[in-house]
């Protein structure tokens, strides 16, 4: 189908909502909540405020050449981390072109951005071409039933789906990070590099210039967008670009570039303006969690911080931010020390900080020291190893609900993943 698109529906669309819902609910009377005649009664007033933006409420519709074929609703579950699917139909004459695959692609997506992972949505027993479409899509069937609506005679099937976190493969182009530093400094090999984690699958590519680790030297803006420009100027283009850094302007000037999120280990704390900033830009902002006002203040003063606290000053860091737009990081290791204990409890209460916080969650424990600390390895046990540790604690991250997952080795990471679902889905 030539140019499809799916969007969300605007306020002063009401009248072409009202339409597309009237002639969906004539199409299927027996798949839907609700009823045509019911629909039919709703004044103006009722179809305007049903199109009106709500906080976790997306209307979404498919729109070709001009016409409306198709709609979708997804709603914020009561439960942090869920959501549900409703009113999905398309049009008789788009079908078997792809609109429904294109619909749920896109809510999907948006549920990502909350922070939903677990997808739920109900067919009716007179719909088994929806119910197939569904499970080819990867839902499950959860075996449980409910009626359509109050009163009806016609039962519905409840199907879920396991959404898998996002991966952000880790571009350094830096002379001094603690895991590869120097190998992809020249902005040709950090390009190639991140073609090379988005072929193996990654979804973002975060870009830093900046090393974090304690032995690392600080660098100025100016040094800093030097090595980094080039690189979010090739790949922005062909992927979602994060910029790995603490420094507004740094931000600024790559969003102009085209980076979609600005992965801010300090959570504003090294630069008072990072925060205004990113209001001001109505970019994705990842706060980190961390304490000290620089470098060498957060390393100075190691020490465990359990998950509650951890929770608790993310919850303060990001209270002038716009919630839908911001995820949060832990900070594993950053100012939590090498000590294998504090660490994975962070790890393990990934969701729990999430659901606290409200926010989802990033974890990067790829190469970090206290992973090597666990696993027993020591300077010469060579990176296959270390990525290999990396890999089980960022499994484990995921199991215990992490949104998004900043690893070295994306085609190591995948290929666990696969297997993890996989096995998910068989004790399901």
């Amino acid at each position: 189908m030539s140019r499809l698109e799916v969007r969300t529906i605007l306020p002063r669309e009401w009248v072409r909502w009202r339409e597309l819902r009237l002639r969906a609910l004539a199409d299927a009377p027996d798949a839907f909540g609700e009823t045509l005649e019911h629909a039919r009664t709703r004044d103006e007033a009722g179809w305007r405020d049903q199109v009106s933006p709500k906080v976790g409420v997306g209307r979404f519709v498919a729109e070709h050449e001009g016409a409306l074929v198709g709609m979708v609703v997804l709603v914020a579950g009561a439960r942090f981390g869920h959501a549900n699917v409703y009113a999905m139909w398309v049009a008789p004459e788009a079908r078997r072109l792809g609109v429904g695959t294109v619909l749920l692609d896109e809510i999907l997506e948006l549920a990502r951005v909350w922070g939903a992972l677990d997808i739920e949505l109900h067919v009716s027993d007179r719909a088994p071409d929806a119910r197939a479409f569904y499970l080819r899509y990867g839902f499950v069937a959860s075996g449980e039933r409910e009626p359509l609506r109050e009163g009806a005679q016609v039962g519905t099937e409840v199907l879920r789906l396991r959404l898998p976190p996002l991966v952000m493969g880790v571009v350094n182009v830096t002379p001094d990070s603690f895991s590869d530093g120097g190998e992809h400094f020249d902005a040709g090999a950090a390009i190639a590099h991140g073609e090379e984690l988005l072929a193996a699958g990654a979804d973002i590519l975060d870009i830093g210039g900046e090393a974090t680790n304690p032995r690392a030297t600080p660098v100025t803006a100016a040094e800093e967008l030097r090595r980094v420009l080039p690189v979010v100027n090739a790949l922005a283009p062909k992927a979602a670009v994060s910029i790995d850094t603490t420094k507004a302007e740094v931000a600024r000037i790559c969003v102009s570039a085209g980076a979609r999120i600005v992965n801010d280990v300090s959570g504003g704390v090294f630069d008072a303006a990072m925060i205004s900033t990113i209001r001001e830009l109505g970019v994705r902002y990842i706060a980190g969690h961390l304490r000290g006002r620089t470098l060498a203040e957060v390393f100075s003063a190691e020490g465990s911080v359990s998950w509650q606290t951890v929770a608790a000053e993310l919850v303060e860091r990001i209270s002038a931010l716009t919630p839908s737009m911001t995820w949060i990081d832990p900070g594993l290791g950053f100012g939590k020390g090498s000590d294998p204990e504090g660490n994975v409890a962070l790890l393990r209460h990934a969701g729990d900080i999430a659901m606290t916080v409200g926010c989802p969650i990033v974890i990067g424990a790829s190469r970090k020291r206290f992973v090597r600390r666990v696993a027993g390895l020591t300077e010469s046990s060579g990176r296959d190893a270390l990525d290999a540790a990396s890999t089980l604690a960022t499994i484990a991250a995921v199991r215990a609900g992490a949104h998004v997952v900043r690893v070295h080795n994306v085609a190591l990471l995948k290929a666990h993943l696969t297997a993890y679902n996989r096995s998910r889905a068989r004790a399901d």
